[in-house]
C-alpha cells in the first residue's frame, strides 16, 4: 500500500474514532446534564471542540516540523473530528447544560453529513494526487527523492 493511501486511511480512522468516542462519552456520562470535572472546577464552558483545536494544533505542528508518521496523522484526524463533532451544535445558542446536550444530540445527522463531506474531500484530493500530481508538494518531492 502506498504511503498517501495509508495516511488517508489512518486520518479517516482518527476522524471516525473521534466521532464514536465523543458521541459515546456524551451518551454515557453527560446525557443527564452533568458537567466534566474540568468544567466544574474552572467554571469554563469547555467542550470537545476546544480539545480538538488543541490536539489539531499540537499534532499539525509536530507533523510539519518533525518526522511525518501515521500516529501524527491519526491524531490530526482525531483533533479535526473532535472539532467537527461539536461544530454544528455550537452554532445554536444554549442557555443551560441540558439545552447543550439536546442540541448536540439533535444534530447527529447534520454532524454525520459534515464528516461525510470531509471524507469525500479527502478521497477527491487523494485521487487528484494520484492522477494529476497536482498536490505533490515540492519539499516532499525533494525529500522522497533523497530516500
Amino acid at each position: 500500500m502506498d504511503e498517501p493511501k495509508k495516511r488517508l486511511i489512518v486520518f479517516f480512522l482518527g476522524l471516525i474514532l473521534s466521532f464514536i468516542y465523543w458521541r459515546l462519552r456524551v451518551l454515557f456520562f453527560y446525557s443527564g446534564g452533568s458537567v466534566s470535572i474540568i468544567r466544574a472546577v474552572t467554571g469554563l464552558t469547555i467542550h470537545h471542540y476546544h480539545f480538538g483545536i488543541i490536539i489539531l494544533t499540537f499534532f499539525l505542528l509536530l507533523y510539519l516540523f518533525y518526522e511525518q508518521n501515521n500516529l501524527f496523522v491519526g491524531l490530526i484526524g482525531f483533533g479535526l473530528g473532535s472539532i467537527l463533532d461539536s461544530f454544528i451544535s455550537r452554532l445554536f445558542k444554549s442557555n443551560t447544560r441540558i439545552e447543550e446536550i439536546i442540541n448536540y444530540n439533535a444534530n447527529f445527522y447534520n454532524t454525520f453529513f459534515v464528516f461525510g463531506i470531509v471524507i469525500v474531500l479527502g478521497l477527491i484530493f487523494y485521487l487528484m494526487s494520484k492522477t494529476l500530481k497536482v498536490l505533490e508538494h515540492p519539499i516532499r518531492k525533494k525529500h522522497s527523492q533523497k530516500a
